[in-house]
This record gives C-alpha cells, structure tokens and sequence, in this order.
C-alpha cells in the first residue's frame, strides 16, 4: 500500500509529526511517498513528490483545515481518500488527533473506516472565460476593501435573483455550509445531500441564504461602477473582477472524498457550541 504523507510546513510540531507518521509507515512495511515541500522541510535524503503528480491509496495531511482545502485544490483530479490529523483544538476537515495517527492508519488497513464524499463546486469568469480551481468549502465575491460596499447582481438558473449592496455574497458546497457560510448566517448543510447554498454577507438583502439543488447554475455579476471586486476560492484569491463581471459557479464533476470514523453530526460538536445540561 502506498501512503503519501504532505504536512503544513511552517509549523514545527506539524512536522515532526509528519516525520513520526513516515517512520511509522516505513515500520509497517509500507511504502511512504512524502509531498514536495514537506520532505523538503524535513531535509529528507528522498525526493518528494507534487501533491497532483501522487499516485497513492491513501494521503495523510497533517494541519488545520486551511492546509486540506490547500491540498484539496493541488490535488485536482484526483480523488484519493485523505485522512486529516489536526493540530490543536479545532479542525472540522481533520478527522484525527496526532496522538491518534497510527491507530487510525491501521483502522484504515483493516478496513474499519467510512469514505464520506464531498461535493466540490467549479467557477469561471464569463466575460474572460478564465477557469478557476475547485472549491471544497465556497467560491466567494467580496469589496477589495473594508470602507466600500459593492454592488451584486445575483442569477439562479438564468433567473433574477436579487441586487445587493454589501460586503459580498459567496456560493459554497454543504462541507463549506459550516464555515464561512455558517458565519455569515447560512444553514448548515448535511454531506449527503446534493446542493449549494447562496449566502450574502452583510448585505441589504432580506434574504440571509437560499440553498439550491447540486443542479442549479449561480451567477453573481459584479455591477457598481468605479470599484473592482475580488473573487476568492477557498480563502485564496484568484483574480480582481471589474464591473460587469460575472461568475458562474456549478458543481464540479470531482469530489473530495475523506477518511471518516465519526458521523457529520458528531463532527458538528467542534464548530457548534454545546450548551450546559440543565440539571433535572
């Protein structure tokens, strides 16, 4: 079995717990194939290997969630199982401690483990034609900066919508429903089912979401004069719209699929607070 292994790797606890994970895979008799810049930062004698060029069966990344919606995008068409080990107390991507690695490594060996795929969402500038990456979390229009509102025009399958003025509006999968979506007064969404959600962020409209089905084609076109808009996936920024632009966000044909051993709901507990049991 081939094991890749990519870490953050500005963070030294991250990487020593990379290096513990290949040792432990090179133990077990395993074949371990370290992402590029994390052998380069372990200053391993091996060469490592691009995150889009691994041809693995299982890919183990160790950080927060903002490293597995960085590797989720490298990875493109592939859609190799990741198994997610967080660094301290938050990570709703992640599945595992690192204190838990190993056992989950050899839960995963032995087949005791549930794939959970998730819904990725394309987007493309109409105007230039230009592509941009698969989100796995939200594709998003926002104000180049604090002090100025832009104005949006928002399509659903080629019907109007509404126009808003505001800090932005974003379109993300039912993995994003529980981040920046859920912030900005989104429901949250279940990974099973097949849709979309629409979510302004502080804006005039009366709406707060609307979700869609996986089917629907959602344009936001960028319509005040004067004022550049920024188009952001998953937290990068990808290019500045000009007035007029439009974005066309569907679902993408590829999935993220991860390695699970709790239910969504369990996972739930890390973003959603828990109120104290009342005493009977």
């Amino acid at each position: 079995m081939r094991i890749g292994v990519a870490s953050r790797t500005d963070d030294l606890e991250a990487l020593s717990i990379a290096k513990e994970i290949t040792d432990y895979i090179d133990e077990r008799g395993l074949e371990a194939v370290i992402e590029k810049d994390t052998a380069i930062a372990l200053d391993l004698s091996v060469k490592g290997i691009e995150i889009e060029e691994m041809n693995v069966d299982l890919l183990v990344v160790i950080g927060g969630d903002g490293t597995i919606l960085r590797t989720a995008m490298l990875m493109g068409d592939q859609e190799t199982p990741i198994l997610g080990v967080k660094l301290g107390r938050k990570g709703f991507l992640t599945e595992v401690s690192a204190s838990e690695a190993k056992a989950a490594i050899e839960r995963v060996l032995k087949g005791d483990y549930s794939v959970e795929e998730c819904l990725k969402i394309s987007s493309r500038c109409l105007e230039t034609g230009e592509v941009f990456p698969d989100a796995l979390n939200e594709v998003l229009v926002s104000k180049p900066l604090p002090s100025k509102a832009i104005e949006l025009e928002l399509t659903i399958d080629g019907i109007k919508l509404a126009d808003l003025r505001g800090d932005g509006a974003m379109v993300a999968t039912p993995t994003g429903s529980t981040a920046y979506s859920f912030s900005a007064g989104g429901s949250v969404i279940a990974p099973e089912v097949e849709a979309m959600i629409l979510t302004p962020v502080c804006s005039d409209t009366l709406f707060r979401s609307i979700v869609t089905p996986s089917t629907s084609r959602i344009e936001i076109q960028h319509i005040k004069p004067g004022l550049n808009a920024l188009l952001i996936v998953d937290g990068k920024v990808q290019t500045t719209l000009r007035t007029g632009s439009t974005v066309e966000i569907r679902a993408s044909k590829r999935r993220t699929r991860f390695i699970r051993f709790r239910s969504f709901y369990e996972r739930l507990g890390v973003i959603l607070p828990i109120s104290p049991r009342r005493p009977r």
